[in-house]
């Protein structure tokens, strides 16, 4: 009977440290779940995520990717640097897969890949005034109703001008992207709601010689002139980069935002972004990847982390 007992005792042990491990696995230190939360019914979840000129080379982990996503289970996912639309709609079988027709002079495309849960009203729209004449990508847009969250909303998704010596073209499509974001609950499907999410890969990453935060405070006055604000990011960081080291040590940058407006949005405490992937499990400290010991959130899939941004209804 002792010996039982002892036994016992010792399975109840095991049990414990495989889920305490498990535990330690899914949370990261100060930024929630690398893979985001359960997606409950009343609850909306959008994903945003560039993907790193997606399937252009073949080094893509697609099984990791799939899995990444199917992990935070978002409604919506967003996504930008689509260099192979099919690719992208073979790794989501079970998603509606809709890109732009164009992506500036590298070919980039953007768009949303949305699941059962959520209806599409008219289709994506492209708004080709961002695209500078064909230099940069155009924004999306699409009018979505997802019943189980009692939600309709306008989401639009960006890739504006990378790079310091962009910045000065972005500062272009901000004008244009507030011009879109005033127009949408004018015209076209959706008309009459203002509520809106504004979503992907802004890349904030500062004038040449200035500063990221800066570029972010002038980028929110001009998107909160036309009624949005912006969604403070869990950790404050959203991508890794080689730094100016230029070493093994990769350095977290902050380049993708969200912003929304309207009344389903009027309550703070309801909508929370997070950062998932790398920059939740490493916290947004920097990161060493090596050939040797490569950055699994990251090698294989992109140094972007995918953005969560759940609406709490």
């Amino acid at each position: 009977m002792a010996r039982s007992r002892k036994l016992w005792r010792g399975l109840v042990l095991v049990g414990a440290v495989v889920v305490g491990h498990r535990l330690w696995l899914t949370q990261a230190p100060g930024c929630g779940a690398q893979g985001g939360p359960d997606t409950r019914d009343d609850r909306l979840a959008v994903v945003s995520w560039n993907l790193h000129n997606f399937a252009e080379d073949g080094e893509h982990d697609l099984p990791r990717m799939r899995a990444r996503i199917e992990a935070s289970a978002p409604h919506v996912l967003a996504v930008q640097e689509v260099r192979d639309p099919a690719a992208l709609a073979a790794l989501l079988p079970d998603r509606r897969v809709l890109v732009s027709a164009h992506g500036g002079s590298h070919g980039q495309a953007l768009g949303l890949a949305i699941d059962d849960r959520v209806d599409i009203v008219g289709g994506l729209v492209e708004h080709r005034a961002l695209e500078l004449g064909g230099r940069v990508r155009p924004a999306v847009s699409a009018y979505l109703r997802v019943p189980q969250a009692q939600l309709d909303l306008h989401v639009v998704v960006v890739h504006l001008k990378a790079m310091p010596e962009g910045h000065a073209l972005r500062r272009l499509q901000w004008a244009m992207l507030a011009e879109v974001i005033a127009r949408l609950p004018l015209v076209g499907a959706g008309a009459g709601d203002d509520d809106v999410l504004v979503i992907g890969d802004f890349n904030t990453t500062g004038p040449e010689g200035g500063d990221a935060a800066d570029e972010r405070a002038e980028l929110a006055a001009v998107l909160g002139a036309v009624g949005l604000r912006a969604l403070d990011l869990a950790g404050g960081c959203s991508a890794y980069w080689d730094g100016e080291r230029r070493d093994a040590w990769l350095e977290p940058s902050l380049l993708d935002l969200a912003f929304v407006g309207g009344p389903a949005f009027a309550d703070a405490e309801q909508v929370v972004a997070t950062p998932l992937g790398a920059c939740a499990k490493e916290g947004c400290a920097p990161l060493r990847s090596t050939q040797a010991y490569p950055a699994a959130e990251i090698v294989g899939m992109s140094d972007h982390c995918p953005v969560l941004v759940e609406i709490r209804r």
